[in-house]
């Protein structure tokens, strides 16, 4: 009996030593990398959404799986609302985006609003049965297309990182797309008058040529954190409580329920994406990165443009009031106006001006104007004289510059005061750009500027550097120079021919932007031409009115700072 029990604890213990067979490899979601195409490595990144991703045995293929794995994790997720076709047109495109904002705690991260977005978009499908149209979800899996986009705030590298999710044809693939410093590296090159054969848009060089990937978000994230181009009040075609957006006669797909039901304000969301601009622009780690850059990079914002903001009047055009508000930043630069916001204009003038130049607001991509859905006769965008402006984080990181001592206050009125009635993309101010040293910052960098002014035939130069050269010539005392310019306009403004002629500047002013430097990213461009649709088509202006939807030619017309009107470029 007992060699009995002594063979089978023999037995036993053997049992127990040998090898486990082998078990399946554990799953996790798969994130691959822009650059290389490999699986991120794991703890490759620091931030919620990485933790979050990496801790799923399978990715969320589209962005309302994400959504609902946000929700599980018990994260808050608001949304807030924008009309992609104008805030008339829910027809027949059935285009909105929804931009959501994520807060909460996870994985010992605290997330505030600010730190955390990501975006989904709508279409309208057709319900054959019913004959009704119906705000879908725009998820298909088909291939390459753009499910959701994020960006995510990473407390170790102290900046955001930019993800996707487009579509493979069978579910929907995550992409790290890159950092707020890989966005800097990509515009390196914007308005510093390289090599023309040299891409402006560019990833890290490699033996003196441009290198592939670029990040798509560069082409709209100049700044390297969130944006929301209309982002000062009324948030022209964004969901406020007190004016929700129309949707026509559309059924809402169920997923949507419970979103559109728990909409934040346009007003609440912009505070949110401020408060992200500002954390980036607060970060140690990436003002100090941004602080070895050449001065040029550094000081671009402040003589050219990064990004782009949009303002407008404060009231919808069709509403009662008599006159509308033009934003004092379709005229000159904003920190130049003081505490002047608008120009007042009759609305019948304005009116006049858009007939004149037979401006009508529609969905071009719906085909003639006969033929697309108009639920009004729209001649303008939901609120008049919708322009572009300087950029909230252009003038943020001006700031932050003024605050570092590598300029100061007087420095940045200098340079802003030049070519004044041209607030955005100045050929002159942003070509005195290229006069700056080309290297790091040094002791004696403006020394060094100083001469090259000197030895400018520009006549911009010559300004600037009587500007640099003029104590008295304080922040103060251009501000007194622009409210006398403003006081000129404003004098015209009751009569139909000068605001004929701010109308043919409006033109200008926003077909600018599309033919900027910040607008030639071959994967996409800020205003969004095919996707958004932003300003009316004014029919006199240009032959392929239908396709572009703008009016004007850059710089044909011009305000003469002398005597407040348009006029024909000398």
């Amino acid at each position: 009996m007992k060699l009995l029990l002594a063979t089978l604890l023999l037995a036993a213990t053997a049992a127990q030593a040998q090898p486990a067979p082998d078990k399946e490899p554990v799953t996790r979601c798969q994130i691959q990398n822009n650059n290389t195409g490999n699986v991120l490595p794991p703890d490759a990144h620091g931030d919620a959404l990485f933790k979050l991703l990496s801790a799923q045995p399978e990715c969320p293929g589209n962005a309302l799986q994400f959504r609902d794995l946000v929700l599980a994790t018990k994260l808050a997720s608001r949304p807030s609302m924008v009309a992609n076709r104008g805030f008339h047109n829910p027809l027949p495109q059935g285009s909105f985006s929804f931009f959501e904002s994520i807060d909460g705690s996870y994985a010992g991260q605290k997330l505030v609003p600010g730190d955390w977005f990501y975006g989904h978009f709508t279409a309208a499908s057709i319900d054959n049965t019913a004959l009704t149209s119906i705000l879908s979800p725009q998820q298909a899996a088909t291939p390459d297309n753009l499910l959701l986009e994020t960006l995510v705030w990473d407390p170790r590298k102290q900046m955001y990182n930019f993800y996707e999710i487009r579509g493979t044809g069978q579910g929907g693939q995550w992409f790290y797309r890159g950092d707020s410093a890989d966005i800097q590296a990509d515009i390196q090159n914007l308005w510093r008058g390289y090599d023309p054969a040299q891409p402006i848009f560019m990833g890290p060089l490699n033996a003196g040529q441009a290198t592939l990937p670029r990040l798509r978000c560069s082409g709209c994230h100049m700044n390297g954190g969130p944006i929301m181009k209309e982002l000062a009040f009324p948030h022209d075609s964004w969901w406020r409580p007190e004016r929700p957006l129309p949707l026509g006669a559309m059924r809402i797909a169920p997923e949507y329920k419970t979103i559109l039901e728990n909409l934040v304000s346009s007003q609440e969301f912009s505070g949110w994406i401020k408060a992200g601009n500002d954390k980036l622009a607060s970060a140690d780690a990436y003002m100090k990165k941004r602080a070895t850059l050449p001065l040029q990079e550094q000081l671009r914002p402040v003589f050219c443009e990064q990004e782009v903001n949009l303002d407008s009047d404060l009231l919808p055009l069709q509403g009662p009031a008599p006159q509308i508000k033009a934003p004092v930043g379709a005229f000159i630069d904003q920190r130049l106006a003081g505490d002047v916001r608008f120009i007042e204009i009759d609305k019948a003038l304005y009116t006049n001006a858009l007939n004149l130049f037979q401006a009508q607001f529609f969905d071009y991509q719906s085909g003639s104007i006969a033929n697309s859905v108009q639920p009004i006769n729209q001649i303008d965008a939901d609120h008049a004289f919708e322009t572009p402006v300087k950029s909230h984080t252009d003038m943020l990181l001006a700031q932050k510059m003024v605050k570092s001592g590598l300029i100061d206050e007087k420095f940045l009125y200098d340079v802003i005061s030049i070519d004044p009635t041209r607030p955005m993309f100045s050929p002159q101010r942003c070509g005195l750009l290229q006069l700056l040293p080309g290297s790091a910052p040094t002791a004696n960098w403006r020394q060094q500027f100083a001469q090259a002014l000197a030895g400018s035939d520009k006549p911009a130069a010559r300004q600037l550097l009587a500007n640099m050269n003029d104590a008295a010539r304080t922040p103060e005392w251009h501000r007194s120079q622009a409210k006398q310019i403003l006081t000129r306009i404003q004098g015209l403004a009751a009569q139909q021919q000068p605001v004929n002629g701010y109308v043919r500047l409006l033109a200008g002013r926003r077909i600018a932007v599309y033919q900027a430097q910040i607008s030639q990213h071959p994967q996409g461009q800020i205003f969004e031409p095919g996707f958004r649709l932003i300003f009316p088509t004014l029919q006199l202006f240009q032959k392929n009115q239908q396709q572009i939807a703008y009016g004007g030619v850059p710089d044909q017309y011009w305000l003469n700072p002398a005597t407040g009107a348009v006029e024909l470029m000398p």
